[in-house]
């Protein structure tokens, strides 16, 4: 395949495009913002002029988000990263892009959400992945029922080997600093890190993608370490029992026999 990578980190972009142009792919490299519309309607132009088409896209950008505190103590700011990356991000590349694929008659939406999208949320990450679920459920439920031939799928990934918890906001939507609740925050950020540097490589989360978009399947898990935590969750629901609490508020899973 053809690649267009897209990032509003520059030198991460261009270390990703320079590590597989050594594999002697063909690949472009956009300095995008995902939570901007004109910047995403920029790399599909930009897509369309280099390759002529697009054919499968995969809405991947993702931010931690608010980690300082209870949820009511998060700022307008934090709201704005947060869903701006994960919710936006998701919803402008999939009103750019899927046009294009409608129009060509063939195609594959990926929208990254996270396992944690099914469990009770813990935190302003989760809560917008759980806005992405729903949007991705009812885009694909409609696409299905316009008989469109064009596919999509929802990766569902638990702990990956990602640098998600190592990056820093943009600098316009940090908010003031306050020594002791930045400090707190780090230390979460570190212990998560620490987490994820165990998780399972991006590698093979991108052979199991694969094989789910072959498979035209929508729901696209990469293990199974949350199913306990979905299933009390939509069993408290189905019973109508107020939400569980949990002991492990920085997203461990819980402990298994």
């Amino acid at each position: 395949m053809r690649v267009v990578v897209a990032d509003v980190e520059k030198a991460a972009l261009d270390t990703a495009v320079d590590e597989l142009r050594r594999q002697n792919l063909v690949v472009l490299g956009v300095h995008a913002d995902v939570s901007s519309a004109a910047s995403v309607e920029a790399l599909a132009r930009l897509t369309l002029e280099a390759y002529g088409g697009v054919h499968l896209v995969c809405n991947n950008a993702g931010v931690e988000g608010h980690m300082d505190g209870p949820i009511w103590e998060a700022t307008p700011r934090d709201w704005q990263w947060t869903f701006g990356v994960n919710f936006w991000g998701v919803v402008h590349g999939t009103q750019t892009f899927l046009p294009i694929l409608l129009d060509q008659g063939e195609g594959h939406i990926v929208n990254t959400a996270s396992a944690t999208g099914y469990i009770l949320p813990r935190s302003m990450y989760n809560v917008s992945k759980h806005a992405v679920v729903a949007y991705s459920e009812l885009v694909y439920a409609q696409l299905k029922q316009s008989g469109a031939a064009v596919g999509m799928s929802l990766l569902c990934p638990g702990s990956v080997a990602t640098r998600i918890f190592l990056h820093e906001r943009p600098t316009d939507l940090r908010n003031p600093p306050d020594p002791q609740r930045d400090q707190a925050a780090a230390d979460l950020r570190h212990k998560m890190a620490e987490r994820n540097r165990r998780g399972m490589e991006p590698s093979k989360v991108a052979d199991t993608v694969l094989q789910g978009i072959k498979d035209d399947q929508f729901y696209i898990f990469t293990d199974s370490e949350w199913d306990d935590l979905i299933k009390l969750r939509f069993e408290h629901v189905l019973r109508r029992r107020n939400p569980f609490s949990v002991d492990s508020a920085e997203g461990e899973p819980p402990p298994t026999d």
